[in-house]
């Protein structure tokens, strides 16, 4: 449904909206105001609906910003436009109103009315509670109640006069949507430690939905924003952590007081920072990823947000709490914000989710981050905060350990963590002897003598010799991932690939999801996503597993060794005869 779609994030469904609900608030806005009277046909004005549109009283600004960003889709800026201009004709809009929301302890729906102002009482037996609504007039006190609320608050007032958003509603349809800033979600990004794909759905009115469809946004809006699905969708998830009333809470008073301040050259650039400051009063602030690291997290798919992933490295001992957790608590008073953290799970789910990320994060930190990336850096700062947790006597020891044994790699982690293998692969990123920016995956760079002795050996050059060892031993050697960790350009890749296949060593070929087109030569092992198709050779030597045919990757997470090690004995391999062949 359009009317839904448009506002999706900031109001619920609840199974209220239709068609006509525009015209319902319009209808509850004149019954208020006095000036409604029934007509042929109609009954009396109904309670206002579970769909939760009272929480945008005295905060239409976060649709505002929506309706005038340049990454809302046509259709749905319309809708929006048409519900700003009606809003802005209701008292809803009108400072001299007063309005309250509040919960009834009865189970019977009512309205009433006086001279002083109206009180509405909606009960939802589902939902086993009686929504309360009241609006004082001008001049008025105290409403007519049937009952005494159980608990009442004022609703916000803030942006949003009638003069604003019908000014606002004139400017967009005179001057067309604010022109999309990258540098101002870039801002927001660094002040607030969102990702910037986060950052830009923020400050684009769009901070998430809970989910209404995958993907998130279409077309038009992704090529707006200049990002990828995969890095939107991961984006929206680490705003999950936010329901309905927080977004709207966000972005109540982040618009200019006039708004055509919004289509100046430093307009998105003054929205960013008051929703930094807006952000960071109601959730802190988390250290800031390097975006190529952030990007590369969005790959593992792991359930922890990429953004939270990047946080528990860099963060250890205070990682944000993922949304869904069970100890989740937003807004956290600064004060109190340390006392909830990852470590604190206390649900199966979560110690799985956690589990998951830090057995995912710890080889991809070490073996395809470059040296001096910050992430990496922590890696041996999370063992030992992992470490330290699995050793309390507490609810939160307790369910985490059973989060890292409880599937059947389970006993292959605990073994990976306590049998030495980690602090092997830890010492490797302590000993900090590669050069800034290289990756371990190039052997060039971790061990230089063997690349050496196998270009020696078989009569190759450097370049083709790094690449061979490669292809022995990492389990996706793809072409992207080998320029990237080598620096090499595609001439290069391209050149070092001919000799090793003018030496017979490798073959070319195309198979699914391998993402490159050479490949030992031997049997093939495909792999079910999210594991790995790799050569059958290599299986045993890295710690993968494979079904009985030996035709495809049933397991595979950790290596069982550093990656010197590794490239030693796939190198020992070789020379003993038992390298792979046809």
């Amino acid at each position: 449904m359009k009317e839904i779609d448009a506002l999706q994030g900031f109001v619920g469904a609840g199974g209220c909206w239709n068609g006509d609900s525009f015209a319902d608030i319009a209808r509850t806005g004149r019954y208020v105001a006095g000036s409604w009277a029934p007509g042929p046909g109609e009954g009396e004005v109904r309670p206002p609906a579970a769909g939760s549109w009272t929480e945008l009283v005295g905060r239409p600004g976060a649709l505002a910003l929506r309706a005038a960003s340049a990454a809302t889709r046509p259709g749905r800026r319309e809708v929006l436009i048409d519900f700003l201009e009606m809003w802005a004709g209701t008292p809803f809009a009108d400072p001299a109103y007063r309005f309250r929301l509040g919960r009834l302890a009865g189970t019977t729906s009512f309205t009433v009315r006086d001279r002083q102002g109206v009180a509405f009482g909606l009960h939802l037996p589902a939902a086993r509670h009686t929504r309360y609504f009241e609006a004082v007039l001008p001049g008025g006190e105290v409403v007519p109640r049937p009952e005494e609320p159980l608990h009442v608050v004022d609703c916000h007032r803030g942006w949003g006069t009638p003069e604003q958003l019908s000014r606002l509603v004139e400017l967009v349809r005179e001057r067309g949507p604010v022109a999309w800033n990258d540098d101002a979600a870039r801002e927001l990004a660094a002040a607030t430690g969102l990702s910037r794909p986060a950052a830009a759905l923020v400050l684009a009115g769009n901070p998430g939905s809970g989910g209404y469809s995958v993907p998130h946004l279409d077309a038009h809006e992704r090529s707006v924003f200049g990002f990828g699905a995969a890095e939107l969708e991961s984006a929206r998830n680490e705003l999950s952590m936010l329901n309905d009333d927080d977004r709207l809470a966000l972005l109540a008073d982040v618009l200019p007081a006039d708004p055509a301040e919004l289509w100046e050259p430093d307009g998105p650039a003054r929205v960013a920072e008051r929703t930094a400051a807006a952000w960071t009063e109601r959730h802190g602030t988390r250290p800031h990823p390097p975006w190529d690291t952030w990007r590369s997290a969005v790959a593992l798919e792991t359930r922890m947000p990429a953004a939270h992933l990047c946080h528990l490295f860099l963060d250890p001992a205070h990682a944000t709490l993922p949304p869904a957790f069970a100890l989740r608590l937003w807004p956290c008073p600064p004060e109190h914000r340390h006392l909830r953290t990852a470590w604190d799970v206390m649900r199966r789910y979560d110690a799985d989710t956690l589990a998951d990320a830090v057995f995912a994060g710890l080889p991809w930190a070490y073996a395809d981050l470059p040296a001096g990336d910050p992430v990496r850096t922590a890696a041996p700062e999370v063992v030992r905060q992992l470490r330290k947790v699995l050793a309390g006597r507490d609810s939160p020891a307790r369910v985490l350990y059973a989060g890292v044994i409880r599937d059947p790699r389970g006993s292959r982690r605990w073994d990976w963590l306590t049998d030495g293998t980690c602090d092997r692969v830890t010492a490797r990123v302590l000993a900090d002897d590669l050069p800034p920016g290289r990756y371990e995956s190039d052997p060039r760079a971790c061990v230089p003598e063997l690349v050496a002795e196998v270009a020696a050996t078989l009569d190759l050059s450097e370049d083709a010799a790094a690449l061979y060892l490669q292809l022995l031993l990492l389990p996706v050697p793809s072409d992207r991932k080998v320029r990237r960790w080598n620096a090499w350009t595609p001439t290069r890749h391209a050149k070092a690939a001919a000799e090793l296949l003018a030496h017979d060593l490798v073959v070319e070929d195309r198979r699914p999801r391998a993402g490159r087109r050479l490949f030992l030569p031997g049997p093939w092992a495909h792999g079910k996503k999210p594991l790995p198709p790799m050569e059958s050779w290599k299986a045993p030597l890295i710690g993968a597993r494979l079904n009985e045919d030996g035709n495809e990757v049933r397991e595979f997470e950790l290596l069982p060794g550093t990656l010197p090690e590794l490239f030693a004995e796939a190198w020992r391999l070789v020379r003993a005869g038992a390298g792979p062949t046809a």
